[in-house]
């Protein structure tokens, strides 16, 4: 088998792999948390109800009854629902439900997704999680698509910085630097915007609307209950 056909075999095995980890890990989970040991079942318990019986935003009384690490997902405009975080490994995040859909964050960036029917599978760059928000920068990143049959597929980015905006997550007003990042593939004649609110005093995304499939719309996620190795 020639060397460039060989590699592409494994990266499509890894990406399968990593997708049914993924999903696996979405009801399959029952012991423990980077955030500390718990009642799983319970917790999972409430993120699917979340995601079954909600119309609306998130409440603060949604979020304080999970005792970890929580996102708030809309899938293209829908209805806000809550995320747990499964994993914590060196900066990559796992947040997933009883529902089945889960996502891979890494410094706020949506770097694989599974569930959700059009999926990121995985998301590579050598510059995108540099903590460089507050200047103009250009950024370059492929991205794999298993449903598309598409691999290192190329987008190129422009993060601009639109200036501080105060944003309100449960009640709380939080100072940001809102981030406008212009995007486009050329291989899929896709161009898209995505934005990013971070805090004025760190690197936090606190909120960001983010597109990763070119056949759906953005997810929108905003940061909860920030993990205790952020606290």
């Amino acid at each position: 088998m020639p060397i460039a056909s060989s590699r592409l075999s494994a990266r499509v095995v890894k990406c399968a792999t990593l997708m049914l980890c993924v999903q696996a890990l979405g009801f399959l989970l029952g012991g423990c948390s980077s955030e500390g040991s718990g009642d799983w079942s319970a917790v999972f318990v409430l993120a699917r109800d979340s995601w079954e019986h909600r119309d609306g935003a998130v409440q603060l009384s949604d979020a304080a009854s999970i005792p970890y690490a929580t996102l708030g997902l809309r899938i293209d405009g829908s209805a806000e629902h809550l995320v747990v975080l499964a994993t914590d490994s060196g900066g990559k995040r796992l947040w997933t439900s009883a529902a089945k859909v889960a996502l891979t964050t890494r410094n706020g960036r949506i770097v694989a997704t599974a569930g959700l029917g059009n999926d990121l599978t995985a998301y590579y760059s050598d510059t995108a999680f540099q903590s460089a928000w507050r200047s103009e920068r250009r950024v370059t990143w492929t991205a794999d698509y298993a449903d598309l049959g598409l691999y290192s597929v190329r987008v190129d980015c422009e993060d601009v910085p639109a200036g501080n905006e105060r944003v309100e997550i449960l009640g709380q007003a939080i100072d940001t630097l809102r981030i406008d990042e212009s995007c486009r593939s050329d291989q899929l004649d896709w161009s898209f915007t995505n934005t990013f609110w971070v805090s004025r005093n760190s690197d936090r995304v606190w909120r960001s609307i983010q597109y990763i499939h070119p056949n759906m719309g953005p997810l929108e996620i905003e940061l909860l209950r920030p993990p205790v190795s952020e606290n």
